[in-house]
């Protein structure tokens, strides 16, 4: 490796901005014992720019459908696995090598819920296993959305270990939003609502047509980035595609749904136009060739104030993000908004400092007002090299300036969450405990991917527990990634199931009080350090990182809440199976 890689009233608006930006919505009012929301994986042939594809989706669309839910609804949710059998014949069991790829189960990221990755739903089991919906199975779910669950976006997506990246890249997520106290804000109210849903999708050419471009490895297989072939337990193969950590050979990004931006690897400029098995050893590049595609644009008249969720959801992209030309208010990261808009100076489209930034499966809630200027404004992701490779400037989305103006009002306050109150003191921290995020090259403990991605030193485990913190206590986290001598070669984006935790610092930097998030991006040769409080559900659950092929090889593990559950989730039902 190299050194440096958001009450269906509300809903009016929601649906005229996914007429310019298709977004399905499925909202969830006064649920009944019959409503169950139906979700089906399932491949999906699509083709852009010329490429013919084979995804795996949701429902039959990428991405998959927005829900909109109320706090203290029951979320029931029937799931059936249409993929078709993977064969998984010579793994030998190690559960950080890529494995069971068309095998599922579903996590709802950032709600405050039960926790829900192990058999059965909020066991405290230590040996419990992961649940594992077999292609031809379904699985139902039960959750309680808490009464004071924060309103905003949140998302789903897999996560059986062994084939959450793979799913994810290839098209399987889809948004949430909850429903609450800031959508009443009348500034808030009055603004259109435009989910903004950030996709990758990563691809090879099928073993079985070339014509055809994929993401199912054969078992065991590696894309090895800086020699552009494939390896099975380091032999090198005739392969087109394997397992990758890091890069593929074709990848869209995409905006609801739709591409606006490819990256080819390992093809020099003078090949591009040549088939896309051109060597590899003909190209020098180590980056993948950027081409930027036609943005969706999105109209506003001067002086309109607009509502934005933006979804990271990329499978490993950190993005650092601007709106040319404008001021941002920005209202919430991962669902949590503050007590007021926080005022983010416009920035330069060429520089590297960003309005907002977003590491994979953050989430960022703002409001624009359009300067009274007409004209066509970007959403521009800047370039970043934070990570493994190079992630080159994007433009997202267009804003239109035009029209007749209008004179809509900004808030200035913003009912603030209860369930993140009291903020938490540092005498009422009961442990502290510090988490090491680091690779090591070539791997030692997982050989045949060939890289180590480790929590402390340790690859995951499925049946280990690493913490046990006490429900209804608060615990102060330390999350380190050291410089490039200690196994420090990019950024990692910590996430945590089940409780959100409040930023208190980063690079030794404070952040502003009540800044609540679920994912924090942690750069190299930086410590950040984060409060959280075990609130409400007790079980066993993950922390990781949220690269997700540094999450499928081992960059995870296992913790159990201890103690006993408060009252309120007396109304949650165990899952029907």
């Amino acid at each position: 490796m190299t050194m440096t890689r958001r009450e269906f009233v509300a809903g009016t608006a929601i649906a005229a901005a996914a007429t310019a930006l298709p977004i399905k919505l499925e909202s969830q009012s006064q649920p009944s014992q019959s409503d169950v929301w139906q979700l089906e994986t399932q491949w999906k042939d699509a083709e852009w720019d010329g490429h013919k594809m084979r995804l795996r989706c949701y429902n039959g669309q990428i991405p998959g459908p927005m829900r909109i839910v109320q706090p203290g609804d029951v979320l029931r949710i029937h799931l059936k696995n249409s993929l078709t059998h993977y064969d998984s014949t010579g793994w030998d069991g190690n559960p950080d090598v890529p494995h069971m790829l068309n095998t599922t189960n579903l996590h709802l990221h950032g709600l405050n819920i039960i926790p829900h990755l192990f058999q059965p739903v909020g066991t405290s089991d230590p040996e419990a296993p992961m649940i594992a919906i077999e292609p031809g199975a379904s699985y139902d779910y039960e959750f309680l959305i808490p009464k004071d669950q924060p309103p905003g976006l949140y998302w789903y997506h897999p996560h059986h270990h062994g084939s959450t990246a793979v799913q994810v890249v290839t098209g399987m997520a889809g948004g949430i939003i909850v429903h609450g106290a800031i959508d009443e804000v009348p500034e808030i109210k009055a603004a259109r609502d435009i989910p903004l849903i950030v996709q990758d999708i990563g691809l090879f050419p099928s073993e079985d047509n070339p014509d055809i471009w994929t993401y199912e490895p054969k078992q065991n297989s590696i894309w090895q980035t800086f020699g552009g072939y494939v390896t099975i337990k380091g032999t090198k193969t005739n392969l087109r595609g394997g397992f990758t950590t890091g890069d593929y050979k074709l990848r869209y990004f995409l905006l609801n749904g739709k591409p606006f931006f490819k990256e080819e690897h390992r093809y020099c400029e003078q090949l591009l136009s040549s088939a896309h098995d051109a060597p590899a050893s003909t190209c020098s590049s180590q980056d993948p060739i950027p081409t930027q595609l036609t943005p969706q644009q999105i109209e506003l008249a001067p002086g309109e104030v607009v509502r934005f969720r933006m979804l990271n959801g990329n499978s490993d992209n950190m993005m650092p993000i601007i709106v040319e030309g404008h001021d941002m208010y920005l209202l919430a990261i991962d669902g949590n908004n503050f007590e007021a808009p926080r005022f983010m100076q416009m920035q330069h489209p060429d520089g590297t400092e960003p309005q907002v930034l977003l590491a994979p499966a953050n989430r960022a809630e703002f409001l624009i007002k359009a300067v009274s200027t007409p004209g066509t404004y970007r959403i521009i992701q800047l370039a970043q090299d934070q990570q493994f490779l190079t992630s080159a400037k994007k433009v997202i989305a267009e804003l239109v300036v035009k029209g007749p103006a209008k004179n809509m009002k900004l808030p200035t306050r913003l009912p603030f969450p209860s369930r993140n109150l009291p903020l938490i003191q540092p005498s009422e921290i009961k442990r502290t405990r510090v988490f090491v995020f680091a690779s090591t090259f070539p791997g030692v403990q997982n050989p045949i991917v060939g890289i180590d991605f480790m929590i402390n030193d340790e690859l995951y485990g499925e049946f280990d527990i690493t913490e046990n913190p006490e429900l209804n206590t608060c615990e102060e986290w330390h999350i380190q990634v050291p410089n490039s001598q200690h196994g420090g070669t990019e950024g990692h984006p910590f996430h945590i199931h089940v409780n959100s935790f409040e930023v208190i610092s980063v690079g030794g930097v404070p952040l502003p009080p009540a800044t609540i998030q679920d994912v924090i991006w942690v750069p190299q040769n930086t410590e950040a350090v984060i409060r959280m409080r075990f609130k409400q559900w007790k079980g066993k659950s993950v922390y990781h990182c949220h690269i997700l092929p540094h999450e499928d090889t081992g960059m995870m593990q296992n913790f159990l809440i201890r103690g006993t559950q408060t009252f309120e989730t007396a109304d949650a039902r165990p899952p029907r199976h």
